[in-house]
């Protein structure tokens, strides 16, 4: 039976090789299909569109988006010098934590003592990177962004600039007295100073206000007043400027003044200990039209005495000048000083304002109060001349004023 069937089978195999020519081992054409429509070549015919509207293709290269903000250059430090790296007090920590959730707190950034060294470390840097050459800013040059202000005239061992300058000054002052003043009556005194100061960086900077000679010429005098001419007093300190904004041309600094009484006894430059002057300084400008435009500038300050002989006072000064093509400036200066502690050094009844400290022992609650009228000249871009005209505008009828007129004159050597 079995062997049938397998005969059966066979006979069917054999009955379709006719029609398995294409699938052989050994290649050989195909039968053709008898079936098949042909194929002919005639006129394209378009695919019809599904709403029967034709829309044309544009030939205009599509706007490409992208989903990302321009990129943009780093912004300039607000610090000079170099950069330091990040701080992490924790040696091996990797800021990449941040990136993965962790949450940034003052605790990362260490103790008292490591914020401390980092403070110090960057401060440092500051100062070492910014006194090197290269980078805009040579070595101790004075700030010249903001060559639109002109220094004050009046007043000038207190009344101080904001910016960070690289100068020497040699100033000349001629002090009128007034004729009711018991002792002076109506005499002259003078002063010939040295004023200079150095430009660490642009916002620190070291000052020494005052350094020369002091002559006074009293018409009556007093066994110890005497005409005579001596050594002043010195006056120095640092200032840092903590505001500089280019774009609305605004600075201000802070300071601290050393009174070193120095001078000679002969007159009256030696009077007490040290005093302490902290001040605030601010300048402004402002109202710039076609022909320039206007500055303003303040010193505010306390002089405070280490002793019981110096008397104590808070001073404030005030200029307003109209810069013309950064090298005319007319000006104007108010200058203002009150009295709050008597001094314990002389039985008198007025003071020397800024010429001196005369530590009198009648002085408490006094004002005094100048007005001065001048201007500068900027002759070139290292030298500059100064001139102001200074009155007191309170009464001078009394015998307790030192000041009716000055004549304050200077020259500014700027690096």
């Amino acid at each position: 039976m079995r062997s049938r069937t397998m005969f059966g089978v066979g006979v069917v195999l054999l009955a379709w090789v006719a029609d398995l020519h294409a699938q052989d081992v050994t290649w050989r054409a195909a039968k053709s299909a008898q079936d098949a429509t042909p194929v002919t070549l005639g006129r394209p015919v378009g695919a019809a569109t599904t709403d029967g509207v034709f829309r044309p293709v544009s030939e205009e290269t599509p706007r490409v988006v992208r989903g990302q903000a321009a990129d943009v250059l780093p912004p300039q430090p607000m610090w000079p010098g170099s950069a330091g790296p990040p701080v992490f007090p924790t040696p091996g920590v990797n800021p990449d934590i941040y990136n993965k959730g962790a949450v940034n707190s003052n605790a990362d950034l260490g103790g008292f003592w490591t914020r401390l060294g980092d403070n110090l470390h960057r401060t440092l840097g500051d100062v070492t990177g910014a006194v090197k050459p290269g980078g805009g800013h040579k070595m101790f040059q004075s700030d010249h962004s903001f060559e639109v202000f002109t220094s004050p005239v009046s007043n000038p061992f207190f009344f101080e600039d904001p910016r960070a300058l690289t100068e020497i000054r040699p100033l000349f002052i001629w002090q009128k007295t007034p004729n009711a003043n018991p002792i002076w009556s109506g005499g002259s005194n003078f002063d010939f100073a040295l004023r200079g100061s150095v430009a660490i960086t642009p916002h620190i900077s070291f000052v020494v206000s005052r350094l020369g000679f002091t002559s006074i010429n009293p018409s009556t005098g007093t066994p110890d007043i005497q005409t005579s001419t001596g050594f002043s007093e010195l006056l120095l300190g640092p200032k840092f400027t903590i505001i500089r904004n280019e774009t609305s041309q605004t600075v201000a600094a802070i300071g601290l003044t050393f009174d070193i009484p120095t001078g000679s006894a002969k007159v009256l430059q030696n009077t007490g200990h040290t005093g302490l002057v902290p001040y605030f300084s601010i300048a402004q400008n402002f109202g710039r039209n076609q022909y320039g435009s206007f500055n303003f500038m303040n010193t505010t300050g306390y002089h405070f005495r280490t002793d019981n002989t110096r008397t104590e006072y808070i001073y404030s000064s005030f200029h307003l000048d109209f810069e013309i093509a950064k090298r005319f400036y007319p000006l104007v200066e108010l200058n203002w000083r009150h009295y709050t502690r008597n001094g314990g050094a002389r039985a008198l009844n007025f003071e020397g304002n800024d010429f001196a400290n005369f530590g009198s022992q009648s002085i408490s609650g006094r004002d005094e109060l100048t007005l001065a009228f001048g201007g500068r000249v900027k002759l070139n871009d290292i030298i500059t001349w100064g001139i102001a005209a200074e009155f007191n505008v309170l009464s001078n009828t009394d015998g307790r004023r030192l000041d009716q007129f000055r004549l304050t004159t200077d020259f500014i050597f700027r690096y």
